[in-house]
């Protein structure tokens, strides 16, 4: 029996960071992988649609202690799938706020991923957004309404979700997923049409 391999891709965050395993090739059914995401928000701590995963975070003394118990709850996932290869969604240059510590944050993920001999790429935003949706600046809710047309899942319902606005943990479990599809997309040399028509394109 072959073992499969697994692939991950990360929305990675300080609130609210999200994982997305699937094995080696395009997620077609979003019920094939795996999401795990980490909040601190109670409703959300539990496991949804069987493959959807909240996960509790843990309390922290101060910042650097943050960014250890993000780190590791990272590492722990991709060590149970034996993940070898991951790609993280890089920096957006409009970000505001506590741009340093979003930058030191991912560093240390990026640390215990180069000590584990996991690889990994970074991915810009707007690849991903312009790969998922057909717009490199689209907003949550287009990632949201594009992530249900192509997998023909509610999210919204799925978590009862019950804000006006897209936020966590519904955007960053779209934006995992984008990330994965991306990737493979990049490495296989897959062209991508506007609102996720794909195009095979041969050398």
């Amino acid at each position: 029996m072959i073992e499969k391999t697994y692939l991950a891709a990360i929305d990675y965050s300080m609130s609210c960071p999200a994982i997305c395993i699937h094995e080696n090739k395009e997620i077609t059914d979003f019920n094939d992988c795996f999401v795990f995401f980490y909040t601190d928000i109670i409703k959300y701590q539990k496991v949804f649609n069987k493959n959807i995963i909240g996960m509790k975070t843990h309390k922290y003394k101060d910042q650097q202690e943050r960014f250890d118990n993000l780190s590791e709850w990272a590492l722990t996932i991709l060590k149970k799938f034996n993940v070898k290869k991951v790609y993280i969604e890089g920096y957006s240059f409009g970000s505001k706020g506590q741009v340093f510590q979003i930058g030191e944050n991912t560093g240390i993920l990026k640390n215990k991923l180069y000590k584990n001999k996991i690889n990994f790429e970074t991915i810009a935003p707007t690849q991903v957004k312009l790969s998922f949706s057909g717009k490199g600046n689209s907003k949550k809710d287009l990632m949201l309404e594009t992530f249900k047309e192509k997998f023909n899942i509610d999210l919204l319902e799925i978590l009862n979700y019950e804000k006006k606005t897209i936020d966590s943990p519904i955007g960053d479990i779209v934006d995992c997923v984008a990330i994965f599809n991306d990737a493979y997309h990049e490495k296989n040399n897959i062209n991508i049409k506007k609102k996720g028509k794909i195009k095979n394109v041969k050398n």
